[in-house]
C-alpha cells in the first residue's frame, strides 16, 4: 500500500519531484493517440458501414442493459486518479523505458490486427495496452503501479462479445432451480420446466400446474444485467475499504453469489406476489413489454441485498485483518519480555543475616576469617 500523505501535502498542486514536463509530455501524447484511436473508423459490426471505436462504446452503452454503468467508468477513473494526486506527487519519475516503449508498440499492432480482423473488442483491449505503455514510457513503471488501478477499472467499460450469452443461460438455470428449492423449503409446491417455475398440480381443487401461479426466469431476472454493475461496484468498493490484496480479490468475487442471491430475493418476491395478488400485479401484462410497477420495483430489490451483502463481507474482513493485527502485536509483546512473570515468582528474598551465598563465595570475601 502506498504511504499516508498529511492533509497539506495532499492539498498541494500535482508537482512531480522531476518537474512537470514528463506529466505534460505524457498527457499530450496520451490525448492526441487516444483521441485518434478512438475516432477512426474501425470495423463494419453488422452494418454496410464503418464505426469507430467511441461510436461503439456509446452505442453499447445507450443500447445494451447489461452496459449501462459503462458511462460511470471514466469519471470515476478521473476521480481515481485526483484522489490519489498527493500520493503520485512523491512518486519518482524514470526517463524513457524501453519495456514501456515495447508494450506500447504492442498496443498498436493489437489495434490494427483488431482491425484487420474486424474485432472491435481486440481493439478496446488494445487501447489498455497503449495507455499502459505510454505511462510506462513517459513516467516510468513506479507510476505505472500507482496507476494500475484507474487503468484496469477501465475493464468495466468493455463490453465482452458472447459473455452475456454464456453467462446468461448458466444463470437462469441456477436461479431457478435455487427458486423452486427456497418455495419448496416455505411449504409451497412447485414444479420446474426449464427455467419456469409452476404452481404444482392440485387435484382435490382440479387446479392444473401453473394455475395458482406461473414465473419464468428470463434473461433480465438471472442476475446478468446486475452482474457486472456489482462487479464494478464491488471492485471499488474494496478499493476504497480494504487494505489487503487478498480481502479485495475476495470482496470482488463475492460479487457474484450477491448478485445471485439478490436475484433470487426478487424471483421469490415476484412468486409470493404472483400468489397474493395476481399475475397482473406482480409481473404485468407482458413481463418483457409491459411489466407492472411492482415487477419494476423489485429490481431495485436486488441491489439493495448484494451492497447489504457487499458490507457485510467488507465488514467481515476487516475484522479479520484487525485480529491478525492484535495477534501480532500480542505475540510481539510476548517475545519482547520472555520469563519475566518465572523470575517474579522464583525471586524469594532471603532471610535476614543471610545472603544467599554459598560457602566458598564467604570464605573469598576480604572480611572473611578464613
Amino acid at each position: 500500500m502506498p504511504p499516508e500523505v498529511s492533509e497539506e501535502k495532499f492539498s498541494k498542486p500535482l508537482t512531480f519531484r522531476n518537474g512537470r514536463l514528463p506529466l505534460f509530455a505524457a498527457g499530450a501524447t496520451a490525448v492526441a493517440l487516444l483521441g485518434l484511436l478512438l475516432s477512426l473508423p474501425y470495423s463494419f459490426g453488422v452494418g454496410a458501414s464503418t464505426f469507430s471505436i467511441a461510436e461503439f462504446l456509446w452505442i453499447n452503452w445507450t443500447t445494451n442493459p447489461e452496459m449501462q454503468h459503462g458511462f460511470f467508468v471514466l469519471p470515476i477513473i478521473a476521480y481515481l486518479i485526483y484522489q490519489s494526486r498527493g500520493e503520485l506527487s512523491e512518486v519518482p519519475l524514470s526517463g524513457a523505458s524501453l519495456p514501456g516503449l515495447l508494450v506500447l508498440a504492442g498496443g498498436l499492432f493489437l489495434f490494427w490486427a483488431g482491425s484487420q480482423a474486424d474485432v472491435t473488442s481486440i481493439g478496446l483491449v488494445s487501447l489498455m495496452g497503449v495507455v499502459v505503455g505510454l505511462v510506462w514510457f513517459f513516467l516510468g513503471w513506479r507510476m505505472l503501479l500507482m496507476l494500475s488501478f484507474p487503468i484496469g477499472f477501465f475493464i468495466f467499460a468493455i463490453p465482452i462479445p458472447g459473455l452475456d450469452t454464456m453467462v446468461a443461460f448458466p444463470l437462469r438455470v441456477i436461479m431457478s432451480n435455487a427458486s423452486a428449492a427456497v418455495l419448496e423449503f416455505l411449504g409451497i409446491d412447485v414444479i420446474r420446466q426449464g427455467t419456469g417455475i409452476l404452481s404444482a398440480p392440485d387435484p382435490l381443487l382440479g387446479l392444473p400446474a401453473g394455475k395458482k401461479f406461473s414465473v419464468d426466469v428470463a434473461d433480465p431476472c438471472s442476475g446478468i444485467r446486475s452482474l457486472f454493475a456489482l462487479l464494478m461496484v464491488s471492485a471499488l468498493y474494496a478499493h476504497f475499504t480494504l487494505k489487503s490484496w487478498w480481502g479485495k480479490w475476495i470482496l470482488f468475487l463475492c460479487a457474484i453469489p450477491l448478485a445471485i442471491a439478490g436475484n433470487l430475493a426478487r424471483i421469490l418476491a415476484l412468486t409470493l406476489a404472483t400468489i397474493a395478488f395476481g399475475t397482473e400485479f406482480a409481473i404485468g401484462k407482458n413481463a418483457l413489454t409491459e411489466p407492472s410497477w411492482f415487477h419494476m420495483a423489485t429490481g431495485y430489490l436486488v441491489f439493495a441485498v448484494a451492497i447489504a451483502g457487499m458490507i457485510g463481507v467488507a465488514w467481515l474482513l476487516g475484522q479479520g485483518g484487525n485480529l491478525k493485527a492484535k495477534s501480532t502485536e500480542l505475540l510481539q509483546n510476548l517475545h519482547q519480555a520472555p520469563g519475566k512473570p518465572d523470575r517474579a515468582l522464583n525471586s524469594v528474598p532471603s532471610p535476614p543475616g543471610e545472603t544467599g551465598e554459598s560457602p566458598r563465595e564467604k570464605n573469598r570475601r576480604p572480611d572473611s576469617p578464613y
